[in-house]
């Protein structure tokens, strides 16, 4: 096996980055060719990740956040080269949910356990979701894909000095930009059924998992051929708050004001101009048409992965 580790080197401190040295002799000492690479600016890791498919590596490493794992999705969408993990970031939702450890002082071994799934795990074609914005520009994600609230909270969480604060730094935003923030009347058009709301905010899941907490899409598979769309209504802060309890209590499905759907492709237009993020990157804002790309990644899992998340194969 050959795999080119595709690291951010602001993720992780630097008792993390001694043990992933160590899983990546562990790879070599089982026979892998490893090469390292180091990300320099934001865009580097979907480069690498591109010249390695193209050059046939068999696996690609991720090491960072979401963030990082978004860019190599980019850059792997299509191919036949797997992506593995070794989650570093804020949040590292994909792992969370699909059980791939992350490193802590507290479980140092988790870079090792990591690198032990890539070399033992099972592998997956899964679908990803694409979006495009009104200029054109299209980009794919993983997990998903956020339009109004929390896109405005991850465009306030971008600078690093705030992203060292980890989750802490999510709860900070989400106050300041909840107390200013208000939905817009908006068109959500599901393949071909358009719907009138108003829009505090929607997101499109791949995966189960939202923002390590909430299981928001508990029937979406990663490789169903659909995407889960969760739109959130709303005027401010009261709509906020109770959206959030609903959520973290379980009862949102109750909620008259939350509504659910799912469908292959998607357009949201809105009166204002609502931000959007891909995994937890801003990339601009509404209007946007989204898509689901069936199995269009290969991923390595966990040899016991949650069977939840996946549709049975024959």
């Amino acid at each position: 096996m050959n795999a080119c580790v595709i690291l951010n080197p602001a993720a992780g401190p630097r008792d993390f980055h001694r043990q992933l040295n160590t899983a990546i002799e562990h790879l070599r000492t089982h026979g892998w060719e490893v090469e390292l690479r180091k990300t320099t600016e934001k865009g580097d890791a979907t480069r690498i990740a591109r010249q390695t498919a193209e050059a046939g590596c068999d696996v690609a490493i991720a090491v960072g956040g979401d963030g990082t794992i978004n860019e190599v999705v980019n850059g792997l969408a299509g191919s036949d080269t797997a992506m593995g993990i070794i989650p570093a970031g804020t949040a590292n939702v994909y792992a969370v949910d699909v059980g791939i450890p992350i490193w802590s002082p507290l479980r140092p071994n988790a870079v090792r356990i990591a690198a032990e799934i890539i070399r033992d795990g099972r592998r997956k074609r899964v679908d990803l979701g694409q979006i495009q914005l009104a200029n054109g520009q299209q980009r794919y994600f993983f997990m998903w894909c956020g339009v109004g609230l929390d896109a405005a909270i991850s465009q306030e969480v971008r600078n690093e000095d705030t992203r060292r604060l980890g989750v802490v730094a999510w709860a900070i935003a989400g106050v300041m930009v909840a107390f200013n923030f208000m939905g817009t009347p908006g068109n959500v058009i599901i393949d071909s059924q358009r719907e009138r709301k108003r829009v505090l905010w929607a997101v499109f899941s791949n995966g189960q998992l939202y923002g390590r907490l909430w299981r928001i899409a508990p029937e979406a598979r990663m490789n169903d051929g659909i995407l889960d769309l969760t739109v959130f209504e709303g005027y401010g802060v009261p709509s906020t708050i109770r959206h959030l309890a609903s959520l973290t209590v379980g009862q949102y499905a109750r909620d008259p004001t939350v509504h659910f759907y799912r469908g292959s492709s998607f357009v949201i237009q809105t009166r204002k101009p609502l931000p959007v993020h891909v995994d937890a990157e801003p990339v601009g804002t509404t209007p946007v048409k989204i898509k689901i790309v069936p199995r269009s990644l290969n991923v390595i899992l966990p040899p016991k992965f949650p069977d939840h998340l996946f549709l049975k194969e024959n």
